[in-house]
């Protein structure tokens, strides 16, 4: 799509450069782009083809124009504090980020995926991840939630409302729908 578009827009500014040139050559007293202009309205198949020209380079000129005033979306961001002084915000990858090097403090952590999103009461965290086998689920989710929670708040600067563990995949030997016990 990207090859059509510079194609159209080359097409565009050609022609444009074209119109621009002969209302130059118009404008000095130069005769030949009246004549242009007369041979080319002068047959109903040249009028119509003129129309239809016109009309493409309308909705071209349109496209280009609301293309160039449309606004660029601004990333998602959290909003850390506001004040008179102004606003304090932290994009959701930057978050993400956070809660990344938090879970590397863990041990027993093999893969750790983030979510968040904001809810009223504050920052709702999501994680999904891999521990090892021979750790004890609870323990380490509930470590997990504190040491989130707290590296957010103190790092971030963000109210944190829950911090949700999806433990997943505990022996990545096993695959999922393998009925075997691995070892036999």
């Amino acid at each position: 799509m990207q090859s059509i578009w510079r194609m159209l827009l080359f097409v565009y500014n050609l022609l444009l450069i074209i119109v621009a040139g002969l209302a130059v050559a118009a404008s000095v007293g130069r005769p030949e782009p009246l004549t242009y202009i007369e041979l080319a309205l002068s047959t109903p198949q040249n009028r119509i083809i003129v129309g239809l020209v016109g009309v493409v380079l309308l909705v071209v000129g349109v496209l280009v124009f609301l293309s160039t005033i449309k606004l660029e979306p601004r990333p998602q961001s959290i909003e850390v504090e506001r004040s008179l002084t102004g606003e304090v915000s932290i994009t959701v990858s930057a978050v993400k980020i956070i809660i990344m090097k938090a879970a590397k403090t863990i041990e027993g952590i093999k893969e750790i995926r983030p979510a968040v999103s904001n809810g009223a009461d504050g920052l709702q965290v999501y994680l999904h991840m891999m521990i090892n086998p021979d750790i004890s689920v609870p323990e380490l989710s509930k470590k997990v939630q504190d040491v989130v929670r707290k590296y957010l708040e103190d790092t971030g600067g963000l109210k944190v409302a829950e911090v949700k563990v999806l433990v997943d995949d505990l022996s990545p030997g096993v695959k999922a729908g393998n009925t075997q016990k691995p070892g036999y």
